[in-house]
Parts: structure tokens; C-alpha cells; sequence
């Protein structure tokens, strides 16, 4: 299993399942728009060299606010990257902050239409039941 690890994230890659695990942690509250853009593109390129098809994004920790800016470039220059790599599926556990979770949303609904189907949950058991199968 390959894996990254920071002080605002952790990926790891299912290559058997074509799937991307990701959690971030509490340290994200002191995030810059840079650290930010950094630790997506980390994101980005492991699912683009593992062709990874799900992804698992337990944001219960997160604490960034996604600014309308951000929002874009994710949109933008991220989510074509995931599309590309054949990214279908991606589940997200809820952040437990009101405002980062409403910035996930829209940062997520912005874009993605139909390009790969998202689904939030506030279990990992039911994220995992509906990733895979």
C-alpha cells in the first residue's frame, strides 16, 4: 500500500481496489491558501499514478475554509486531473465544522455535475459499503 503523510493529511492508495483513502487532521484550522494548494496536488497526482477510481475523504477533522478562489482552482485544475485518472466515485465523511463542510460542499457541487458521482455520510462504514460496491 503506498501512502503520503503531512502534518494536514494522510493518503493512502488501495492499488487492489483502485482506491484513495485520505484523512485529514485538526492541523488544517492553520492551513495557508498555499499549504492548501500543495496538499491537493498531492492528492491529484496520486490519484492520477494509481489510476484510482474511488476516493474515501474522511474530512470529520478539516478545518480550512475553501474560499470561493480556491473553490475555482479546484474546480479548474484539480477535478479534470481526477476525471482523467477515471475517478468515479468519492465519499465524503462530513467535517464536524459547519463552515468548512458547507465550503466542501460547494466546492464539490460547483463542478461536478455529473463527472463522477459524490456522496456524503457521517459513517465510515456506510462510506466504504457504498465506495465499493
Amino acid at each position: 500500500m503506498k501512502s503520503y503523510i503531512s502534518i494536514f493529511q494522510q493518503i493512502q492508495i488501495d492499488e487492489s481496489l483502485k482506491l484513495l483513502r485520505k484523512h485529514w487532521f485538526a492541523q488544517t484550522a492553520n492551513m495557508s491558501e498555499n499549504d492548501f494548494r500543495s496538499e491537493v496536488e498531492k492528492i491529484a497526482q496520486m490519484a492520477e499514478l494509481h489510476r484510482i477510481e474511488k476516493v474515501y475523504d474522511d474530512t470529520t477533522n478539516f478545518h480550512f475554509i475553501i474560499v470561493p478562489r480556491l473553490q475555482e482552482w479546484v474546480n479548474e485544475k484539480i477535478f479534470p486531473r481526477f476525471i482523467q485518472a477515471g475517478l468515479r466515485k468519492y465519499a465524503i465523511i462530513i467535517s464536524q465544522e459547519m463552515v468548512a463542510q458547507l465550503s466542501i460542499e460547494q466546492t464539490m457541487e460547483e463542478y461536478n455535475a455529473c463527472s463522477f458521482q459524490v456522496k456524503y455520510f457521517d459513517n465510515s462504514e456506510k462510506a466504504e459499503n457504498w465506495l465499493l460496491r
